[in-house]
């Protein structure tokens, strides 16, 4: 009997507690809001959109008890209040007293250059004061205007934001960046050029005689690397950096490496550059035997005068283009005048060439093509 007595004082002390808590929690003051249009710039994103997501925002943080938009068109048009453009203090004070909350949130939505600033704020009617404005800048992103929204009014309300929606979304000051156009022609390049001096007389030579019985137009198939290192506005600095095969079709083998340093208007295409390029060529010491009327190797001289059995050349012995000669590295000088068509995002650079070394030189036209990269 005195178990049943305890069980049931236990139960009724239970219910008792129950009930004070549940008494103690109705007397807690509610705190009531209301969210009128957020002013917008933004086309996709009209005035009263940005005030259903805000207040959608407000309902879910939990701080407040707001009132349902209709509700509040209800009140308004009964107190013939005007209510789609309320954006000011005064009016906010005036609607708030009038259906009766405790808060007005109001705030604007500005598109500005590269980014979205949202701007929030809470007016107390009672005092007719502000108690807090925010403001934060983000991405040009319209599409995630609701989470933006969200991350503002939680720093105004001291929630904790999410870091790696944060993170995505806000605005970094970027530096100044003056406009420009950019063009790049990484990409294969395909030529033919006209080889002129003793480079040609030598090429065209038979091969009996050290030369390469060779027509001195010579097709060119290769790739072309960029880096551009200096940009201001339609100006633009580039280092150039060509491999290229030259004379396949002749059975020739001709590897060359042209670095240039370039110049470019990304407006109009055309550019100017310059540098050294790097090959192999096969070289001889040769000598011209005023006797014969002919170029001869050194190793050629038989040393037998006139006078007697051996005779020094007495030819002057010079290093020159031979086909029976070592494989040595060469160098030359290149010029080049050229411009970047377009089609579509298609690039289409045609350069004008002059290749310069000690043998000769050679011109030629090459053109490449490559397609614009989005970011």
């Amino acid at each position: 009997m005195k178990r049943k007595k305890k069980i049931l004082t236990l139960l009724l002390c239970t219910s008792i507690s129950i009930v004070q808590c549940q008494e103690e929690t109705m007397t807690e003051p509610i705190v009531t809001a209301a969210v009128l249009n957020i002013h917008s710039n933004i086309n996709s994103i009209p005035p009263e959109i940005a005030g259903s997501l805000l207040r959608i925002e407000l309902v879910k943080s939990k701080k407040f008890k707001v009132f349902d938009k209709h509700d509040i068109l209800e009140m308004g048009a009964k107190n013939k209040l005007e209510i789609n453009e309320c954006y000011g203090r005064d009016c906010l004070q005036e609607i708030g007293k009038n259906i009766h909350v405790d808060k007005m949130f109001s705030g604007s939505i500005d598109a500005l250059g590269k980014k979205i600033v949202v701007s929030l704020k809470v007016l107390d009617i009672q005092s007719g004061k502000y108690d807090k404005t925010t403001i934060m800048e983000f991405v040009d992103a319209p599409i995630e205007i609701q989470a933006m929204i969200q991350l503002t009014l939680n720093d105004m309300l001291g929630i904790k934001n999410k870091l790696e929606i944060l993170n995505s979304l806000i605005y970094y000051q970027q530096p100044p960046e003056t406009p420009k156009t950019d063009i790049t022609n990484n990409g294969p390049r395909v030529g033919v050029s006209l080889v002129m001096g003793e480079m040609s007389s030598r090429m065209q030579a038979p091969v009996s005689e050290g030369g390469w019985d060779a027509v001195p137009v010579v097709s060119q198939f290769g790739y072309q690397i960029e880096k551009e290192y200096l940009s201001a506005g339609d100006f633009h600095a580039l280092i150039e950096c060509l491999f290229m095969l030259n004379g396949l079709e002749q059975q020739l083998f001709n590897p060359r490496i042209v670095v240039m340093n370039g110049f470019r208007s990304g407006k109009t295409g055309l550019e100017f550059a310059f540098g050294p390029s790097f090959g192999l060529e096969k070289e001889a010491n040769s000598f011209y035997n005023e006797g014969t009327g002919k170029w001869q190797l050194q190793s050629e001289w038989n040393g037998i005068g006139a006078d007697s059995l051996f005779q020094a050349n007495p030819y002057e012995i010079v290093p020159r283009m031979d086909s029976r000669g070592r494989v040595k590295p060469s160098a030359g000088w290149v010029v080049a005048v050229g411009k970047t068509f377009n089609s579509g995002y298609l690039n289409i650079p045609v350069n004008l060439y002059a290749s310069f070394n000690k043998y000769g030189w050679q011109t030629g036209l090459s053109l490449g093509f490559n397609l614009k990269k989005s970011n």
